[in-house]
């Protein structure tokens, strides 16, 4: 999962309710990811659930993804279910995420540090990924 949210609200698989700051609305945040990449991606969307997925790859890495609107409208987070650090910090920076956590393992991941694979490596604690936290970028 990737969402923004206040790091004050502790680690999200405690929360007794929603704290995610939305990230707009579907067709926004739909646009956004369009933008992104140089690839176009496949697009569904199921009218039944809501939920939008986006498949294809971002310069020859993988990439699936799924979101939808929340209660409110907004989309709250986006569900990764294929991707390498690289295509990780290319949607944060892009949508101005500060976490990425994954449900499977109960942890947080660090994508800007990742195994030989490309796999973002687990981080310790609630960890927010700051402007501190990003490695510094080469011109």
């Amino acid at each position: 999962m990737l969402y923004r949210a206040s790091p004050e609200f502790g680690p999200f698989n405690t929360w007794d309710a929603p704290h995610f700051d939305p990230l707009g609305k579907v067709e926004i945040v739909a646009m956004a990811i369009r933008n992104l990449y140089a690839e176009p991606l496949r697009w569904s969307r199921y009218a039944d659930t809501g939920w939008v997925f986006a498949e294809g790859s971002d310069v020859g890495r993988p990439i699936d993804l799924m979101f939808r609107a929340a209660a409110h409208g907004e989309v709250d987070y986006l569900v990764i279910r294929k991707a390498d650090g690289p295509t990780l910090v290319r949607l944060l920076e892009a949508l101005d995420l500060n976490f990425v956590f994954d449900p499977a393992r109960n942890k947080y991941l660090d994508p800007y540090r990742c195994a030989a694979g490309g796999q973002p490596l687990v981080a310790k604690g609630v960890y927010e990924l700051t402007l501190a936290r990003r490695p510094a970028r080469e011109h």
